[in-house]
């Protein structure tokens, strides 16, 4: 099963794979504000907002568990605004990019991602960023295995 680092190491390689991205964070909402960070844009940022655990086969050995996320992506257009249109397109599709890294990439046979909603966002978090924020599910196989109990 894949540890929480790595779900955040994959979101990570996804953005900062993108020739465009320039800036990935994961965390609570408070670390998004660039005003409190050196964010470069387009800036990719992980928000993580539940999960259930893991869901068990009916013998209870394995299956599989979903975290819930909010993945903002973001960009700050010129200050005429004239590109702006151009920012909402290119940040919506670097959501979709991610989740094609996940779904039809190295990990597609363990690890997937469903989109639930997307969102624009306008003039977001003092610093005149445009996107979108995409609230999707992160599902990855899951088994319980106790070898790996930590014995003292």
């Amino acid at each position: 099963m894949l540890t929480y680092a790595q779900i955040v190491g994959i979101f990570q390689s996804a953005s900062l794979g993108m020739a465009p991205i320039n800036t990935f964070a994961e965390g609570d909402l408070e670390a998004l504000d660039a005003t409190s960070q050196n964010v470069v844009y387009p800036y990719i940022f992980l928000r993580p907002l539940s999960s259930q655990g893991m869901f068990n086969t009916s013998i209870g050995t394995s299956g599989y568990r979903t975290i819930t996320f909010e993945l903002y992506s973001m960009d700050v257009p010129p200050l005429d605004e004239s590109n702006r249109l151009s920012v909402m397109s290119n940040t919506e599709q670097y959501i979709y990019d991610i989740i094609s890294y996940v779904n039809l990439g190295s990990t597609q046979q363990r690890d997937w991602i469903t989109l639930n909603n997307i969102t624009p966002l306008s003039e977001a978090f003092n610093d005149r960023v445009y996107g979108w924020v995409a609230t999707l599910n992160f599902n990855t196989q899951a088994v319980y295995d106790f070898c790996a109990y930590p014995a003292g």
